[in-house]
């Protein structure tokens, strides 16, 4: 079997910006090397190739017929390489993250500034869903939903527990020394969760059953039920993880004299081996211990 004659694929490349920028000096421009290293690149496929590719003047150059067909073929191809290569350069800086709404309004997009601090080139596009349930997406580099404590997490890593309390707006809470005495059927509760499984789980642990609650709204969000709480309609039941801006910023507050309860967990899970991809997780995991320190 007759070998196949090889061509320089770098030397197609040389001629391609030749063609294209309709100069040597400038193709060298593009390509950050001399005029006459690309001159040489050009001999070197016309020999190879057998043919003349170019019409040389004295300060011009033009393409031959077989130069203008050739380059009608090659050009596209040289340009999808460039495409593919500035695709796999941007993946090595960009991650693409899935979360639940709420968990992505309140705790991921307002630290994104701090990732940037420690990894300034990575670009995040997040993609939200629902709280439970969603499958991660193929494209999805990490993804983080939320577990209730009697579902099976395997293959998610632990990012942090929903060790839930009720926090109010502060302005409902008495003042003084009052304010340790509080009863809990004196504030309206606000619904997060179906079925109120959140509250009732709480309720068994500080023995407060469902009568004694007196609920008021209702909302399908953890993010809508918190601005409900923010705007003074009644109490929620919500972990730290979504709430510690707004109790360090003092527009709400832990209601006093009751432990948290864990009701459930946000896991994660990585699915790429990028770079960032990792550092990304390790960011996470690092601004969890923060909050929970």
């Amino acid at each position: 079997m007759q070998k196949a004659h090889r061509i320089s694929l770098n030397a197609v490349r040389v001629f391609a910006t030749v063609a294209r920028t309709g100069s040597l000096t400038a193709a060298g421009d593009a390509l950050c090397v001399t005029s006459s290293a690309v001159s040489h690149q050009l001999r070197k496929l016309e020999d190879e190739l057998g043919v003349d590719l170019l019409r040389r003047g004295s300060n011009t150059i033009s393409l031959t017929d077989a130069g203008r067909r050739f380059h009608e073929e090659v050009a596209p191809a040289i340009a999808l390489i460039e495409r593919s290569t500035d695709a796999l350069r941007r993946d090595e800086t960009e991650i693409s993250v899935q979360a639940s709404t709420s968990f992505a309004v309140r705790w991921l997009i307002p630290g994104l500034d701090r990732f940037r601090a420690v990894c300034p080139e990575a670009r995040v596009r997040v993609e939200t869903g629902p709280a439970r349930g969603f499958l991660v997406a193929p494209f999805c580099d990490v993804g983080i939903r939320y577990f209730r404590d009697d579902e099976a997490a395997e293959g998610w890593a632990m990012l942090a527990c929903d060790t839930s309390r009720p926090v109010v707006a502060p302005r409902l809470l008495p003042q003084g020394p009052d304010v340790q005495r509080i009863a809990i059927s004196d504030l309206p509760a606000i619904q997060r969760a179906a079925g109120n499984r959140d509250w009732a789980l709480w309720g068994e642990r500080h023995d407060i059953s469902l009568a004694d609650l007196r609920f008021t709204h209702a909302f399908d969000t953890d993010d809508a039920a918190l601005h409900a709480c923010v705007a003074g309609l009644g109490m929620v039941l919500a972990p730290p993880v979504l709430t510690a801006r707004e109790i360090r910023s003092g527009i709400l507050a832990v209601l006093p004299g009751f432990e948290p309860v864990s009701i459930g967990s946000y896991r994660y899970q990585r699915r790429s081996e990028s770079r960032v991809a990792r550092r990304f997780c390790e960011w996470m995991e690092a601004e969890m211990r923060s909050l929970a320190g």
